[in-house]
């Protein structure tokens, strides 16, 4: 993971130079590295690559453990995330948002992309009759699906950042078909252009 990163930041840092993009961190769901290239002013493409804190999402795997045949005849006792993968790619509708007497620029945005993400899980479960022994094992739940998103970026003016914040809706395909899940983040970008 660590050295796709780092591939990923080298190959984006050597293609920068003058170019209308921008690199820089999110925080939400999920929390990662997040790459902006603008398609002149009204559209762009985005991708993205991070994790979740292992926490999050307890009920989706808990629902997710019934979902498991090799796991019907066992009770849900607990879980345990071990590594989560986002990589999402998105493209993007932009629109200015003029608003009197401000520095720098706002735009809205909204579009469509894809999500694909990766989790290991390892589960512990009991037997559901006697002699009601425990036991454990571990599942990959891979999710892949559409996403549609809207958000907010603030560009400023004498400083070559954008702050943004964002929402969007998944739709799962697989491995859970038809569920629904919401993710948010607020970030920031280093921009290497001038807006």
């Amino acid at each position: 993971m660590k050295r796709l990163g780092f591939l990923i930041m080298l190959i984006i840092s050597t293609t920068a130079m003058a170019q209308q993009q921008g690199i820089g961190l999110r925080l939400g769901d999920p929390t990662g590295v997040t790459y902006k290239k603008y398609l002149g002013r009204t559209r762009a493409v985005e991708f993205g690559i991070g994790s979740a804190p292992a926490q999050w999402h307890n009920n989706y795997y808990i629902n997710s453990f019934e979902q498991y045949p090799r796991f019907d005849n066992y009770r849900y006792q607990n879980h345990t995330v071990q590594s989560t993968v986002y990589l999402q790619g998105r493209y993007l509708f932009q629109y200015n948002i003029p608003v009197e007497n401000m520095e720098g620029s706002l735009a809205g945005y909204w579009g469509a992309g894809a999500l694909l993400k990766a989790a290991q899980i390892q589960y512990r479960f009991q037997n559901r009759e006697a002699p009601f022994a425990s036991g454990r094992g571990s599942v990959n739940d891979l999710d892949l699906g559409p996403e549609g998103i809207i958000g907010l970026e603030y560009t400023f003016q004498d400083t070559p950042l954008t702050v943004f914040g964002e929402t969007s809706v998944f739709l799962e395909i697989a491995d859970r078909p038809a569920t629904i899940r919401a993710f948010g983040g607020l970030g920031v970008r280093y921009n290497f252009f001038k807006r």
